[in-house]
Formats: structure tokens, C-alpha cells, sequence
């Protein structure tokens, strides 16, 4: 058996630990591997899992968007510079 690291947020990593205490896995990995072996059954789920949360924009403006990004102040220049470029060569932008 191989051994993967992920990084997740404090509350993800909750969710999970109340998932394995409330259906009575026996440890966190477990949980996982039930997780793995439903989305094979079941490859519909990845594909919303693929998507979500990932809504479009209210706008399909580039300039819009890049703005509301440059006002959060969180983001690097050469992040925006990337943004604006992908924004700019992508068919669902304008």
C-alpha cells in the first residue's frame, strides 16, 4: 500500500474526524479509501466535485474581473498579470 500526503483546512480535516466517529471507520485513511471506492461506482461525482465551487462570473469582463481582483489587495502582480492573460485567451471571456 502507498502513503500520499494533502494539506487540508482545519475544518475539512474536522468534518472528516466527525465522519470517521459517526459512521465508525476505523481511522481517518480508511474513510478515505470508502470515499475513493464510492467515486469509483459513481465517476459522476467528480465531475461536479470538478466544478464545484466554481461558479462563472456575474461578468465576462476581463478588465471587471482583473479590477475586482486588484481591489482584494491578496493577490500578486504577476498572479493578476496571469489572470489577465488566461482571462484574455479564454473563448468564455471578452
Amino acid at each position: 500500500m502507498s502513503t500520499i500526503n494533502i494539506s487540508l483546512p482545519s475544518e475539512q480535516v474536522s468534518l472528516i474526524d466527525d465522519f470517521v466517529k459517526k459512521f465508525g471507520f476505523a481511522n481517518r485513511s480508511e474513510f478515505v479509501r470508502s470515499v475513493i471506492r464510492v467515486l469509483v461506482k459513481s465517476p459522476e461525482i467528480v465531475e461536479t466535485a470538478s466544478i464545484y465551487p466554481f461558479v462563472s462570473p456575474k461578468t465576462k469582463s476581463t478588465k471587471e474581473i482583473v479590477t475586482a481582483f486588484k481591489k482584494n489587495k491578496k493577490y500578486s502582480r504577476f498572479f493578476l498579470k496571469d489572470l489577465e492573460e488566461g482571462l484574455k485567451n479564454s473563448d468564455h471571456f471578452s
